[in-house]
């Protein structure tokens, strides 16, 4: 299994869509500081304002699009790159591929959330006058932890699409229709139940009348989501016998 991972990490180490990961991080960032900019003459500036419109940037929009993509690339790209028929001939377990390639998008989910944490922190230093203290740290890292988690359970979809679709096309399309939606519920009493708005209603969680029941709604859709686009996945291409072409 550790050499499969090995070997889905080199399939990256010069694909182009690595240059993505620090401009998904960098970006929302990157709004962030200008909203914090334009507010300074005006406003004291705090962190957990800072945070919030960072992590709303990243779950509404960045990451939807972003993730959708990874995760679909990560799986089509056998496909693009005609390397299905070697790839899935091989005596070794289907699933064992599939799980490789889900901890490869979840290390690249990880990755691209570090930098955009990283990037806030030192930004939010050179601009904001309050001082960071231990626990909006310690909250804020497991909020970003938390977020990259339900972001992870959606990434059969996507992976799913592009299997099927044979490229990113799909999974592309996926993620655009997830952000134009996010937009439309994210007001909505709906933003805890459609699947790609969930991470954004976490970061407004305190305005949710029943916030346990809010939870316990997401947690049942997120991992069905997961275990049921996960079994599809295996499924399908356990099935099929023929990878290239059609």
């Amino acid at each position: 299994m550790l050499n499969l991972l090995y070997t889905e990490v080199l399939k990256l180490k010069r694909a182009k869509i690595m240059w993505l990961l620090p401009i998904g991080g960098l970006l929302p960032t990157l709004l962030s500081l200008i909203i914090i900019i334009n507010n300074l003459k005006n406003y004291n500036i705090h962190w957990e304002s800072a945070f919030k419109n960072n992590f709303v940037f990243m779950t509404l929009i960045m990451g939807v699009a972003l993730f959708s993509l990874i995760s679909g690339y990560v799986f089509s790209r056998e496909y693009t790159e005609n390397t299905a028929n070697t790839l899935y001939t091989y005596p070794v377990d289907k699933s064992k591929f599939i799980f490789a390639k889900l901890m490869v998008i979840f290390i690249m989910i990880y990755i691209t959330l570090a930098i955009n944490y990283v990037s806030l922190l030192v930004g939010g230093m050179m601009l904001i006058k309050e001082p960071m203290t231990g626990s909006l740290l310690i909250d804020t890292m497991k909020s970003q932890l938390l977020i990259g988690i339900m972001f992870f359970a959606l990434s059969p979809v996507s992976a799913l699409l592009g299997v099927i679709g044979k490229n990113v096309i799909p999974p592309i399309v996926l993620g655009i229709s997830g952000v134009i939606t996010n937009i439309v519920v994210v007001n909505s009493k709906y933003i805890f139940l459609f699947p790609w708005s969930i991470p954004t209603a976490y970061i407004f969680r305190e305005n949710v009348d029943n916030p346990g029941l809010a939870y316990i709604n997401a947690g049942i859709i997120l991992t069905g989501m997961f275990i049921i686009f996960l079994i599809g996945l295996i499924g399908y291409l356990k099935k099929k016998d023929v990878y290239a072409g059609s």
